[in-house]
């Protein structure tokens, strides 16, 4: 008797596909959650007055901005972390897109299992997500994740739009083109440098491949990218014009040229060196295999070249000299997950090859491939558990409490590094900590928005706003007229002469300056609170995972302590702080350089006379 065929049970592929979806992009937000910062972090305060404070510092951070004043809402740990978290779920978001943009490219290999397919390109996709750069910005408020998410949503849409199978000519198509305008028109708002090569690999793509939009729809496609560029700029082009009061800090930067205060200095290390410490020498080989072969396939040539283009962007462009903050890493993160990528591309294609030789022993052969690309996956995330994680990172808050609450009743305070200039904007406008201080920016002193801010607070600075227009620094006498006014700490300034130090001395986290010239006896050094025996350096040294910027700030302040006092006749009192400089950074060239001239001053017993250190300050 016949009977009836059985029906087909659910595919074990496809319920693996459906696994692997949900882990790739749960496992990056996870382990980015649970390494968030919880505290405020030195790389994290111009987004934090941008996003939260609603000042309108640069052109950017249209979405990020938007993204963190609704998580702001949730009752749910402190401000920090909530910043920091939208930056984690943009992490899983970015990992959802690599893992479709993987999975398109390694279906064009005919002869690797579906399951494997699935595999590999979840594996391509954690790879990129748990790498030191991506987790380094993913756990901390204002990093480059969002751009990151945008970028990738927009390369999932490309390389599904220039797929050889994909139709031009139908509505559906039509607005999957217009999506792709709003996503480029978005990544443009957010950062326009990741924006722009968002804008490059996707006409990479569409000139490479063999479907490519309707060339009447291409105007159409430019005005839908300015409008949405437009409309995510509108919010900070509106930001001054809201009422404010002058000690608002908003008020003061909004529409100024911030490049004085953004610069950070570019990683001018080879990419492939870069690339080389995030994922590994063996990695970047099997990505050149992935992009070799890859190429020979009609298939996948859209879309590596829409990759190939974030590869060359990041080596020409970190070429460029100094760049603004959080312009480098997003690239560089472009540039490492298209190696995952191409590496999962070459894996693939090696166990498509070893399956072809029908040879004894093919398939542990196959098997041993892949495990060997899970581990190269294991240890870059074990790299990044080490360098990433912000959970205990506390350094930057401790510095704060202590820098601030040691300062006197209305005092002013003098700053020429980017760190610290954000971090008492961030600490007045979001924390409401010590409103009575007056910051005063060196690097924006000639910018006319500070100056009418500055001013009617403290009209004493218009002698010191006069030195910078004529001088491009301050003077004795402006330093000298505002210090009457108001107790007066700065930062050395390595230009000054020998007459404008003697002014100083040292008062916890900063230098004083008093409208006198001081004598020996005026200047004892008590307990330093930034030394590796008190408070903020001690929490650096106990730390089980380092905190490289904080070490950073602080033993930049401490070497400017060192230079001013060996300058003034108190190098006897240097050695100690320039042990502390050596523990915070045990490489830096300053540490040796110092203590051979202080122990050539010692021999001399020249110890009680100026020694110059200002030089080695640029190391």
């Amino acid at each position: 008797m016949a009977t009836s065929p059985t029906p087909p049970e659910p595919s074990r592929a496809s319920s693996l596909d459906g696994l692997l979806a949900w882990v790739t992009v749960v496992g990056p937000a996870t382990v980015a959650l649970w390494r968030a910062s919880a505290a405020v972090q030195w790389q994290s305060d111009l987004a934090a007055v941008r996003d939260l404070g609603l000042a309108s510092v640069s052109m950017g951070g249209a979405v990020s901005t938007a993204l963190a004043q609704g998580m702001a809402i949730l009752p749910l740990g402190t401000s920090s972390f909530r910043h920091a978290m939208v930056s984690a779920l943009a992490v899983a978001v970015a990992a959802g897109a690599i893992r479709a943009v993987a999975l398109r490219l390694l279906r064009a290999t005919g002869d690797v299992a579906p399951a494997l397919t699935s595999l590999l390109a979840s594996v391509a996709a954690v790879m990129a997500a748990l790498s030191p750069t991506w987790q380094d910005q993913g756990t901390v408020g204002g990093g480059a994740a969002v751009t990151l998410a945008l970028v990738w949503l927009g390369v999932a849409r490309v390389s599904g739009l220039t797929a050889p199978e994909a139709r031009t000519l139908t509505p559906e198509a039509a607005r999957g083109w217009f999506a792709l305008a709003a996503i480029a028109g978005l990544a443009l708002a957010e950062q326009w440098v990741a924006g722009m090569a968002l804008v490059i690999a996707a006409v990479t793509a569409a000139l490479a491949g063999a479907k490519r939009p309707p060339w009447r729809l291409v105007p159409l496609l430019a005005v839908v990218t300015l409008g949405v560029l437009a409309l995510g700029w509108s919010p900070a082009l509106l930001r001054p014009l809201a009422p404010r009061g002058l000690s608002d800090i908003g008020a003061a930067i909004s529409l100024v040229d911030l490049d004085p205060v953004q610069l950070v200095r570019a990683d001018h290390r080879a990419a492939v060196l870069a690339w080389n410490a995030e994922v590994g020498g063996l990695s970047i080989a099997l990505a050149l295999v992935g992009l070799v072969t890859g190429a020979l396939r009609p298939g996948r040539r859209a879309g590596l070249s829409a990759l190939v283009s974030f590869v060359v962007v990041d080596l020409t462009y970190a070429l460029a000299g100094d760049h603004m903050l959080g312009e480098l890493p997003g690239l560089r993160a472009n540039a490492l997950a298209v190696i995952c990528i191409a590496a999962a591309v070459g894996v693939a294609e090696a166990v498509a090859f070893v399956g072809r030789l029908k040879l004894p022993f093919t398939r542990p052969a196959v098997a041993l491939t892949v495990v060997f690309y899970v581990v190269l996956a294991a240890v870059t995330h074990e790299e990044a558990a080490y360098r990433a994680d912000r959970s205990d990172h506390f350094a930057a808050e401790t510095w704060t409490d202590s820098a601030l609450s040691a300062l006197p009743p209305r005092a002013a305070v003098l700053v020429h590094s980017p760190a610290l200039t954000w971090r008492l904007w961030a600490a007045q406008s979001l924390g409401g900590q010590r409103p009575d201080v007056l910051v005063v920016p060196a690097p924006l002193l000639r910018r006319g928005e500070v100056v009418r801010h500055l001013v009617p607070s403290e009209p004493a600075v218009s002698q010191l706003l006069q030195d910078f227009a004529l001088h491009g620094q301050a003077s004795e006498y402006g330093l000298s007229v505002l210090s009457d006014a108001r107790p007066l700490l700065v930062e050395l300034d390595p230009s000054w002469e020998q007459r404008v130090v003697d002014h100083l001395r040292v008062e916890g986290a900063w230098l004083r300056f008093e409208p006198q010239r001081l004598g020996r006896s005026d200047r004892k050094l008590a307990a330093h609170v930034l030394h590796t025996d008190g408070v903020v350096g001690s929490t650096l040294v106990n730390l089980d995972v380092p905190d490289p910027r904080s070490a950073q700030v602080v033993a930049r302040t401490l070497k400017e302590h060192v230079s001013a006092m060996a300058l003034v006749g108190m190098g006897e009192q240097t050695p100690g702080l320039i042990d502390g400089v050596e523990r915070l950074a045990p490489h830096d060239p300053f540490v040796t350089a110092a203590r051979l001239r202080v122990g050539h001053a010692a021999r001399r017993r020249h110890l009680r006379h100026s020694i110059e250190l200002r030089d080695l300050l640029r190391f």
